[in-house]
């Protein structure tokens, strides 16, 4: 089992999501970039974590929920018209 989680762990694409995750929460945190920024680069990372094509899959669909919902979002806050 800790060598599957080791294998795991080793693989570029996991390195680089850990270190794209961490970055963004970081910066989020010390406000540096903006939540919306941190949230996109957060939904970036999604598919650098999954190993098997059929949860690749799943994080397509993921993706295409957080895109339409920002999108549904930013929609009606560019409607809504300034005070």
């Amino acid at each position: 089992m800790a060598s599957k989680i080791l294998t795991y762990a080793r693989q570029p694409t996991t390195l680089i999501g850990l270190s794209l995750t961490i970055g963004a929460l970081v910066g989020n945190a010390f406000g540096v970039i903006s939540e919306a920024l941190s949230g996109t680069i957060l939904t970036a990372t999604l598919p650098l974590w999954v190993s098997d094509l059929s949860a690749q899959a799943k994080v397509g669909a993921i993706e295409g929920t957080l895109i339409a919902t920002t999108h549904d979002v930013l929609s009606k806050k560019a409607q809504t018209p300034p005070s």
